[in-house]
């Protein structure tokens, strides 16, 4: 049985860079365009404890309930999809694109100044005391390793640029992202 090709947009980067706000607004950007998409954050539905010996970022578990959840939003007529996560590396990469059936996929990562990084990280709000540290340190760690072991296909600066012109800049640099690949 032949399967539709699926145009999948990832975003990946280091925490604070800005990867789900800017899914989010790529979404609102291609729906208003009149497309049938679908959103997911990758660590959201990889939220399980314990996690597992093997993968103990949950990442078995957060491409099995990706697989499920196109399921789900393709039956209710998403014909795209964007997942903004954080991608380490080509197996996780592999992965996620494994979970979907046709998956046309364009791996995008952002980027920002470390000094960004914290002070995005402090001003959201989520974060409290050690935790700010923590999270700043792997921020500035994953955005080496990224660079370092880069498998994106492009990356985007968000330092002094809005949401909607990152989301923009993305879709640009992805070829007009989804509409070349419908």
């Amino acid at each position: 049985m032949a399967v539709d090709p699926v145009p999948f947009l990832l975003i990946s980067g280091p925490p604070g860079v800005g990867k789900t706000t800017v899914g989010w607004e790529i979404f609102d950007q291609v729906v208003d365009e009149g497309h049938r998409a679908a959103l997911v954050d990758p660590d959201l539905i990889g939220v399980c404890w314990p996690a597992q010996r093997t993968t103990p970022t949950n990442e078995r578990l957060k491409a099995r309930n990706l697989e499920a959840m196109w399921r789900n939003y393709r039956d209710a007529g998403a014909r795209c999809l964007i997942a903004a996560g954080e991608i380490e590396n080509r197996d996780r990469f592999a992965a996620y694109v494994d979970a979907i059936p046709g998956a046309v996929p364009t791996l995008c990562r952002l980027t920002a100044r470390h000094d960004e990084l914290r002070r995005r990280i402090v001003t959201r709000g989520r974060e409290r005391g050690e935790e700010i540290e923590k999270l700043y340190e792997r921020a500035v760690y994953l955005s080496r390793a990224l660079a370092e072991n880069d498998v994106t296909n492009f990356w985007v600066e968000t330092d002094d640029r809005g949401i909607a012109d990152v989301a923009k800049l993305v879709r640009a640099r992805a070829g007009g992202w989804p509409a070349t690949l419908l």
